[in-house]
């Protein structure tokens, strides 16, 4: 969907007006309906301008309004001060279009979303572009949220191999897949076991984005992509299941980030990474107790066979150090103690660098795909300490999980060259769209914004 340009409010289109103070309430008459949003002028900030677009097409949807219009003239006057035009534009198009968004896939009567979203004003041509990249970027979240919200039925490994193709036909991205006998000579030892004991076979997806200078070092995404975790042998409790066809929310952002990078033609080389498995029960099944050889020859005790992200994310941070990045990001659905920490409003970030760490949190605020940071402090490596193995799977004690998550994954970054930083992204928080944001139930397709802006200026 594209937001519609037009000089005139059309007869069939419902004029959005926001309102601060009583006497600017407007009223409809017979040619122009108006819904009217009340909003705090003295309040009003990036945030908040976010969720004042979103909840106005939430509440139009609500009403059944299938035409809306936005005047250019009046956005710009209620967020004087906090946006510029282009700013304005793209937030105003990724966020319309977001909240527009429903999953329907597997409805048999749909109900429609607003048909067309319109915004009423002469734009030059460096807004037009601002227009058309928020437009572009809330489909590549949406695309996210589409294959995250799939049933693990009907988005396994192979289907997600399948989706990449189809992400990134007509683009300039190699796409290569890593199969099970492959990666057994390989060693990945830790992603196979994770997958042994579904039918579905595992894939290790590989896709390659070289639009910047050869020789240039580029920048690894890597996503977590467990198909639907079961939580292994270590089976998790029925209702805490539920949604866990949304495991591999972390390779879809990796994957629709690389192919929005190339969409908006982006000088930069780019690598994204997607182990893809389903964590089942099954007589082949990897058990606690179990202790098994990683790709970079570090052993692992299996505490916890529902610690498993951190197992495929670590052979795939391995298996990165042939690109000599610039960066790698690793972005996954890890721990249940990340909403813990922060509830629905944030991701976690860790890192050990500093000033990549204060980037984002910055772009996390510019973009709205928010962001804080935890410690990866020496200390807590001696809660993964293991009597039989290198290192364990899980903490020796319930507290610090998150942390105790990413220690354990950068264990795997150690012989990373010094001038390679490495961030963690544990995305659970934001996994799911809360009752605030103004957005469907389900994926809410974040960070890809803020990641996209981090590979621009990194």
């Amino acid at each position: 969907m594209k937001i519609q340009l037009l000089s005139i409010n059309k007869a069939n289109f419902t004029e959005i007006n926001f309102f601060s103070k009583k006497n600017e309430e407007r009223k409809s008459d017979k040619s122009k309906e108006i819904l009217n949003i009340k909003f705090s002028q003295k309040s009003l900030n990036r945030r908040k301008f976010i969720q004042l677009i979103r909840c106005s097409v939430m509440e139009a949807k609500r009403r059944e309004i299938e035409n809306v219009t936005y005047s250019f003239a009046h956005l710009k006057k209620i967020s004087k001060g906090i946006l510029k035009s282009e700013e304005l534009l793209k937030i105003f198009s990724e966020n319309a279009l977001l909240a527009n968004y429903k999953f329907q896939n597997f409805k048999s009567k749909k109900r429609d979303a607003i048909k067309a979203i319109a915004l009423l004003g002469k734009l030059n041509s460096a807004e037009k572009q601002a227009l058309n990249t928020g437009e572009k970027v809330a489909a590549a979240m949406n695309l996210v949220r589409d294959l995250a919200n799939m049933p693990g039925a009907d988005m396994t490994p192979d289907i997600l191999v399948k989706s990449a193709r189809d992400m990134f036909k007509g683009k300039p991205i190699k796409l290569s897949v890593v199969e099970e006998a492959q990666a057994k000579k390989l060693k990945m030892n830790l992603f196979l076991a994770v997958g042994r004991g579904s039918q579905e076979k595992s894939r290790f997806i590989v896709a390659e984005y070289n639009g910047g200078k050869k020789g240039d070092r580029p920048i690894v995404l890597i996503g977590k992509g467990v198909c639907f975790d079961t939580g292994g042998l270590n089976i998790k409790p029925g209702n805490a299941m539920t949604g866990m066809n949304m495991d591999m929310t972390g390779a879809a952002i990796a994957l629709s980030t690389l192919a929005l990078a190339a969409e908006l033609k982006l000088k930069k080389n780019i690598v994204a990474l997607a182990p893809a498995v389903e964590n089942a029960v099954g007589g082949m099944s990897y058990r606690p107790g179990d202790i098994i050889t990683a790709m970079n020859g570090k052993t692992v005790e299996i505490r916890n066979t529902d610690a498993e992200g951190r197992l495929i994310l670590a052979d795939a941070l391995t298996y990165a150090k042939r690109y000599n990045a610039r960066l790698v990001v690793d972005i996954a659905t890890l721990t249940g103690s990340a909403l813990v920490v922060l509830g629905q409003k944030a991701s976690v970030i860790m890192t050990k660098d500093e000033k990549l760490e204060e980037l984002m949190r910055d772009l996390g605020e510019q973009t709205g795909d928010y962001v804080w940071p935890l410690p990866l402090w020496e200390e807590y490596e001696k809660d993964i300490e293991s009597d039989f193995a290198d290192i364990a799977n899980l903490g020796k004690t319930k507290y610090g999980g998150t942390i105790t998550a990413a220690i354990f994954l950068a264990e795997f970054t150690k012989d990373y060259n010094k001038d390679t930083s490495w961030v963690h992204i544990d995305i659970a928080p934001r996994m799911e769209a809360a009752q605030e944001d103004c957005l469907e139930r389900g994926s809410t397709g974040e960070p890809v914004r803020m990641l996209l802006e981090l590979i621009k200026k990194y």
